[in-house]
């Protein structure tokens, strides 16, 4: 289980970095525009114990909607930086905690799966 989160978290950073480097060019980049797509992952362990039962599959099926809503979301605000310049602060803010909240409404309406 640990060596597969750090592929997810290998996958994530790899996916997130072009996007996240080419935003410097339209807004000011902090260390948390690097880390927060990974938060949706690291929120999921401590709210495995939130909800159904965790098994194995609810590891994979979750982690793995999670990686991939983490993994777009900064190609969408690299996306909306080249669109509409006013709100891209405020929008970028809210955006960080899309990742913590797919964790939380995953863990809490996912049934549990069999192994």
């Amino acid at each position: 289980m640990i060596a597969f989160s750090a592929i997810w978290f290998l996958l994530i950073a790899a996916a997130a970095l072009y996007p996240t480097i080419a935003l410097r060019r339209y807004q000011r980049i902090t260390w948390w525009d690097y880390v927060y797509p990974l938060t949706g992952v690291i929120a999921w362990f401590p709210l495995s114990g939130v909800g159904s039962t965790v098994s194995l599959s609810n590891f994979v099926v979750e982690l793995f909607w999670i990686a991939v809503l983490s993994a777009l979301l900064p190609w969408g605000r690299w996306l909306l930086s080249r669109i509409e310049k006013d709100q891209i602060k405020t929008l970028s803010f809210l955006l960080t905690f899309v990742p913590i909240l797919a964790a939380v409404v995953m863990r809490l309406t996912m049934p549990t799966l069999p192994e």
